[in-house]
């Protein structure tokens, strides 16, 4: 009776029901950003920013934990739960999205985040898994032709990069430009068509770009460092300094200097200060841990005969893989900086809470029907 009564249970058959793997791969991920970033942001950069020893790693751990709770409490909802619970949040995230302009925390001359209480939080992290969402819930709308169905959706994203580029955050506008034209091509309308509007869009993006210079003005100063063979930013160059001295084994733990010199060594180049301390062999695996995760949310994505269920895979799975390229890209220098954070990995509340809310809704749409 103890066991019958066990095997129904709702964890009983959460637990059956779960991509296993899945949810393996993204704990491993999780864990290992704690642990090194227990390392990456202790003494230096606390102290450096609140003179307290271990601060920033307490808020780190305290997100984690944050996104852990969201992580499993999404992967016990439903498809149609998903659904609804996903438009809730999209609409809740995107006015917070709207607020940043008005009660927003400026730093460097951009404002995109929200002080909440001891924190400081970044919407757009929170709107691009539910923004994605959207997308895969318009484009599965069969009564209505394909092509009617991306007219719809952009609207619904012109309205996010609007307020995006008025922070401005230009790097966040081409991410998601670039995730939606890859939901728009799974969804199945003509090549041509969307290269035709790539050409529009990434046209009106430049037009953009030269039209309010003055407000963009770093992203100048960012592509001509990075293009010119004669000068290289200082934190790219430190960040390639710090693995090449670190070879394949690393340094040993605490011996890295790079944490040192740059401020972001813990954000954006966090992937140097592992290297420099660690060597090139963690950073293969890390890699190698998240493209087993893509592979399986491609596998799975490929398996569903739902559309809904093949594009919100497909354009979540890409959202981490184009991620982590830009930060590993920006790390040894192929890419211009754009404070693009490596998924679990680098430090940052909104970060890790985003990625986990991306883990979960995939959780939820890859669970099995018992």
């Amino acid at each position: 009776m103890f066991i019958s009564r066990y095997d129904n249970s709702k964890i009983a058959i959460w637990w059956r029901s779960l991509d296993k793997l899945i949810l393996f791969l993204s704990l491993s991920l999780l864990l290992i950003g704690i642990s090194l970033n227990f390392l990456s942001t202790s003494t230096i950069p606390s102290e450096k920013l609140y003179e307290s020893r271990y601060i920033l790693f307490y808020k780190h751990f305290f997100f984690s934990v944050i996104g852990l709770a969201i992580l499993l409490s999404f992967s016990f909802f439903d498809n149609e739960k998903i659904k609804k619970i996903g438009l809730i949040f999209f609409f809740v995230f995107g006015i917070s999205l709207i607020l940043v302009h008005f009660i927003g925390v400026d730093v460097k001359g951009s404002r995109r985040w929200l002080n909440l209480f001891f924190f400081r939080v970044q919407p757009i992290e929170f709107v691009k898994p539910f923004l994605i969402l959207i997308i895969a819930l318009i484009l599965n709308k069969e009564k209505i032709s394909i092509k009617l169905r991306f007219f719809i959706t952009i609207p619904v994203i012109l309205s996010i990069i609007i307020l995006l580029l008025a922070q401005p955050d230009y790097g966040q506008s081409l991410l998601i430009i670039t995730i939606w034209m890859i939901m728009i091509f799974v969804s199945g309308i003509s090549l041509f068509f969307i290269t035709s509007a790539g050409l529009i869009i990434l046209g009106s993006m430049v037009f953009v770009l030269f039209l309010f210079k003055e407000k963009f003005f770093y992203i100048f100063d960012r592509l001509i460092s990075w293009s010119s063979s004669l000068k290289i930013s200082y934190q790219s160059e430190q960040a390639l300094n710090a693995i090449m001295s670190g070879g394949f084994f690393g340094k040993g733990i605490g011996e890295g200097i790079l944490k040192e010199k740059v401020p972001e060594a813990h954000t954006d180049y966090v992937m140097s200060v592992i290297a420099e301390e660690y060597g090139i062999i963690l950073i293969a695996l890390i890699i190698l841990v998240l493209l087993f995760l893509i592979i399986r949310i491609f596998i799975s994505a490929n398996n569903s005969n739902d559309i809904f269920n093949k594009t919100i895979l497909i354009g979540l799975g890409c959202l981490l893989i184009v991620q982590s390229y830009i930060n590993l890209g920006v790390t040894i220098n192929i890419l211009p900086s754009t404070g693009m954070p490596f998924p679990f990995v680098s430090y940052g509340g909104s970060s890790i809470v985003g990625s986990c809310f991306i883990i979960g809704i995939i959780l939820s749409i890859t669970r099995k029907q018992l």
